[in-house]
C-alpha cells in the first residue's frame, strides 16, 4: 500500500493556484507525475500524492517544476474566483469512478494525438514527394528546352552552311562551263542581255541567241571518273615469289597402329556384375563430351568444348568467383546438356550463393543424367544426393532431407562427413519433431 502525502502546502490568487509537495531527496529519476484539468497525481515509491481539484484548471498552460526536494505546481484557473478549498469532498467509490473516467479520457486523447501526428506526417510526406516531383519536372523541362534550343541552333547553322555551299558550287560550275565554252568555241561569246521593254529589241536578241546556239556544239561536261591504277607493293610481290619457290614436304606414308587396352576387372562376382551399365554410362559420357550444340565465330575453339567450360568453372569456384563459375557452367550446358558434372557443379555454386531452389533443380537434373546407376558414378550420385539434402534443410524440409541423407549414406558408407550431417539432422528432428 502506498503512503499518502498530507504535508503539502497550497496558495491561490484569483487566476492561479500554487501547490508545493515535498519529496524525498535523490528520487527525481523515479518520479511519476500525472495531471489533468481536474485531477493531479504524483507518485514516488512508496509515497503517493493524489487530489481531485474543486474546480477545473487549464492543464495545457500550467507548469510543473521539480527543485529543492519539492514539486512546485503553478496551475492556471479556468475561471477567476477564490476557491473555498482545494479538493472536492467525495467518497471512495466516486473517486474510483472519477479516476477511471479520467484515465479513459486521457487514453482517448493520447490515441487521437498519435493519429493526428501520423496523419500530419503522411500529409507532410505526400507534400514532400509532390514537391520533389515538381522540382524534377521543372528540371526535365529546363533540360528539354535547352536541348531543343541547341538542336535548333545546330540545324539552322547546318541549313545555312548547305545553302552557302550550294551557291558556291553553282558559281564554280558556271565559271568552269564558261571557260570550257571559250576553249572549245573561241568565236563564241556569252553576252549578258540587259532587260528591255521594247518588242523589237527582244526579237533581235532572240534571233541573235538562236544563231549563236546553232553555232555552239553540245559538249558533255559531266566529270569523268578517275581510272583506278593498281598499286604494287614490293612486300607483297616478295611474298608471292617466296610462296612460288617454296617446296612442300612429301606426304606421310600410311600405316596401321594396333592398340591393346588392359581389360577392366570388376570387383563384384559375375552374377552381380554391372558391366553393361558401366559401358552404357561411359558411352553416354563420351557422347555428352563430344557434343558442342553450336559453333560461334566469336568463341575460340577451346571455348566450344563443354569439358573446357567445366574446368574453367571449377577454377572460378576455387577462387571464390561464384558468379563467374555459374556463367561458365551455364555456357557448358548450352553446348551440351547431357553432361551431369556441369549440373552437379553448378548446384554446388548455387548452394554457396544461397540459391537453394536452383540447387535442388540442378541436383535432380544431374541425378537423372547419371543413369544407369553403376560403380563408376556411385560417388558422384552420393555427393549429389547429399547436397540436395543440405538444400532441403536450408529450405525447412527436415524430414525429406533425412531420407535423402540416408540414401547418400547407403551409397558412401565410409564417408564421415555424410554420417556427421545425418547425425546432426536426426538430433534436430528429435528436438523439433513437428517441423516439415
Amino acid at each position: 500500500m502506498p503512503i499518502l502525502v498530507k504535508d503539502f502546502t497550497w496558495t491561490q490568487t484569483a487566476k492561479t493556484l500554487h501547490i508545493r509537495v515535498p519529496i524525498t531527496s535523490g528520487i527525481k529519476e523515479n518520479l511519476d507525475i500525472f495531471t489533468t484539468d481536474s485531477y493531479i497525481k504524483i507518485h514516488f515509491n512508496p509515497f503517493l500524492f493524489e487530489i481531485f481539484l474543486l474546480h477545473n484548471i487549464d492543464n495545457d498552460k500550467s507548469k510543473c517544476v521539480v527543485e529543492n526536494n519539492q514539486v512546485i505546481l503553478d496551475l492556471l484557473k479556468k475561471e477567476e474566483c477564490e476557491w473555498e478549498c482545494l479538493e472536492k469532498n467525495i467518497n471512495k467509490a466516486e473517486k474510483m469512478k472519477t479516476r477511471q473516467e479520467i484515465h479513459e479520457k486521457c487514453q482517448e486523447r493520447a490515441k487521437q494525438i498519435v493519429e493526428d501526428r501520423n496523419i500530419k506526417k503522411s500529409q507532410l510526406d505526400r507534400f514532400t514527394v509532390q514537391q520533389a516531383m515538381e522540382i524534377d519536372t521543372k528540371q526535365h523541362n529546363l533540360m528539354d528546352s535547352r536541348r531543343d534550343d541547341q538542336r535548333k541552333k545546330a540545324m539552322d547553322a547546318l541549313e545555312e552552311w548547305r545553302i552557302n555551299t550550294a551557291e558556291s558550287d553553282t558559281k564554280i560550275q558556271n565559271k568552269s562551263c564558261n571557260k570550257k565554252l571559250e576553249k572549245n568555241m573561241p568565236g563564241v561569246k556569252i553576252v549578258e542581255l540587259p532587260s528591255s521593254e521594247d518588242e523589237s529589241d527582244d526579237k533581235k536578241l532572240k534571233s541573235k541567241n538562236n544563231a549563236e546556239r546553232n553555232m555552239v556544239k553540245k559538249v558533255d561536261y559531266t566529270p569523268k571518273k578517275p581510272v583506278k591504277t593498281p598499286v604494287r607493293s614490293e612486300y607483297v610481290e616478295k611474298k608471292k615469289e617466296e610462296v612460288a619457290r617454296r617446296v612442300l614436304p612429301k606426304l606421310r606414308e600410311t600405316a596401321e597402329l594396333e592398340i591393346t587396352h588392359t581389360p577392366r576387372t570388376f570387383p563384384t562376382p559375375s552374377r552381380e556384375s554391372t558391366a553393361n551399365e558401366e559401358e552404357t554410362w561411359l558411352k553416354n559420357i563420351t557422347q555428352a563430351r563430344r557434343a558442342t550444340g553450336f559453333v560461334s565465330e566469336d568463341l575460340r575453339p577451346e571455348e566450344q568444348d563443354p569439358q573446357w567450360c567445366k574446368d574453367k568453372g571449377d577454377q572460378f569456384f576455387r577462387a571464390g568467383n561464384f558468379l563467374g563459375a555459374i556463367s561458365a557452367y551455364s555456357h557448358g550446358i548450352t553446348l551440351s546438356d547431357k553432361l551431369p558434372s556441369l549440373f552437379a557443379n553448378r548446384a554446388a555454386t548455387h548452394f554457396a550463393l544461397g540459391n537453394f531452389n536452383k540447387c535442388l533443380t540442378d541436383c535432380s537434373t544431374a541425378l537423372d543424367l547419371m543413369r544407369p546407376a553403376c560403380e563408376g558414378n556411385r560417388r558422384s550420385r552420393a555427393k549429389c544426393i547429399a547436397r540436395r539434402a543440405a538444400a532441403l534443410v536450408r529450405l525447412g524440409h527436415l524430414s525429406k532431407a533425412i531420407d535423402e541423407m540416408k540414401a547418400a549414406t547407403k551409397l558412401l558408407p565410409e564417408d564421415e562427413n555424410i554420417k556427421k550431417d545425418l547425425y546432426d539432422m536426426e538430433r534436430a528432428w528429435e528436438q523439433n519433431p513437428d517441423s516439415d
